[in-house]
């Protein structure tokens, strides 16, 4: 009887022992051994090419450092981006080089390693003119805002037109004398005079008590023309802001386009806005080009790379309000690989490796995508270095 208890059990601990002979086994000899097929699609500024033909971009450059300190020998396979879904749900890739996004269904069909980062969801629009500060500056200058400013200073400056008047007549016939309309008309001359330059040539003040209150009235503007400096420039910051950022109701109004089967592509259709779905980014950069669309609704990063690239002053990106991305590589179900590759990339984004990564890519540490600008040439030079 103590032999039909034992013996299960003694078979249950030898074969947990050999899994576990497995999996350490792997973290040393046949990590050496086995050459993984790693899974790459042309995803700027993640995954691409450059000018020599050889595959970089922020994930490849970060899987280059990880391979590096597991020593893990490995070969790029070019494929589609759905292929490299299919690869790694089917098993047939060890891992995607891509920047894969998560959701709720690619979870189900493969796994995923630790998130790399998130980035936002933004629109590129053709390249808009009233972007312009300047005319932005305008619309604020000619705004009611600014006109109710204007007829209170108007007022101002009737009224201290006024009591300047009732100060200086007696005392200073010469800029103040000869009736009510120019003795008035000399103080607004005056006070309008030293508020905007400090200094009023033609009209002089002889009273004490003109002068001390054309002293305060000088103090006063100094003050005051700071203030309204600052408030403009918080102004101007806040409706560009305000402008260029791109609401839910705002995006509904559009007709956007996007690359289909894409993870956007299930975001627009959320949306409810009038939508068109293309073969790939380029199409879709094509079709907004042609004006068949008014925006590419797509992740922040890689519209910033066009924009700032191949389109650069054609297009231009508005970030939106909806909810974040967060990317990470894809693996196949159970893979051994998920476990040591966390450990090493959770250590690599804590070090100045990554800082070193975004910035060839013109990403800051945070990997916020409206930073962004490209510089092949260090870029190229960079990349080559680390090889």
């Amino acid at each position: 009887m103590l032999k039909r208890i034992l013996i299960p059990i003694l078979c249950f601990v030898l074969l947990q022992s050999g899994v576990w002979i497995m999996d350490a086994g792997w973290t040393s000899a046949s990590a050496a051994e086995k050459k993984l097929v790693v899974g790459i699609a042309n995803d700027p500024p993640y995954t691409f090419k450059n000018e020599q033909g050889e595959w970089v971009g922020i994930t490849v450059d970060l899987w280059r450092h990880i391979a590096r300190d597991l020593k893990l020998d490995y070969s790029l396979k070019e494929m589609t981006q759905e292929k490299v879904l299919n690869s790694l749900q089917n098993g047939s890739v060890d891992l995607s080089a891509d920047a894969i996004i998560i959701t709720s269904g690619r979870e189900q069909r493969f796994e995923f390693t630790v998130p790399i980062a998130s980035t936002r969801v933004a629109v590129a629009t053709l390249y808009d003119k009233e972007d312009h500060p300047w005319l932005a500056a305008l619309k604020i200058f000619f705004s009611w805002g600014t006109l109710k400013i204007l007829i209170v200073l108007l007022m101002i400056l009737l009224l201290l037109g006024f009591i300047f008047w009732r100060i200086e007549r007696k005392s200073n016939p010469e800029h103040f004398g000869e009736g009510l309309i120019r003795g008035i008309g000399s103080g607004i001359y005056w006070v309008g005079s030293t508020m905007t330059s400090g200094v009023c040539f033609g009209v002089s003040l002889k009273s004490i008590g003109g002068r001390v209150l054309g002293l305060l009235w000088m103090l006063i503007c100094a003050l005051a023309l700071s203030a309204f400096i600052a408030s403009l420039s918080s102004t101007l910051t806040t409706h560009h802001l305000s402008e260029t950022k791109l609401s839910v109701d705002k995006l509904r109004r559009m007709h956007l386009g996007t690359e289909a089967g894409s993870v956007p592509h299930s975001i627009v259709e959320k949306i409810g806005s009038r939508t068109t779905f293309l073969k790939g980014e380029e199409d879709v950069l094509a079709a907004l080009i042609s004006k068949k669309i008014d925006g590419f609704l797509y992740d922040e990063a890689t519209l910033q790379y066009y924009a700032e690239g191949k389109y650069r002053g054609i297009i231009t990106v508005h970030p939106t309000s909806l909810k974040e991305i967060v990317i990470a590589f894809g693996l196949p179900h159970s893979s051994p690989l998920r476990k040591p590759i966390n450990i090493s990339m959770l250590k690599l984004l804590d070090e100045p490796v990554w800082e070193s990564i975004l910035s060839r890519y013109g990403l800051d540490s945070n990997f916020e995508a409206r930073h962004i600008v490209i510089n092949r040439e260090k870029r190229h030079k960079t990349v080559a270095s680390d090889e």
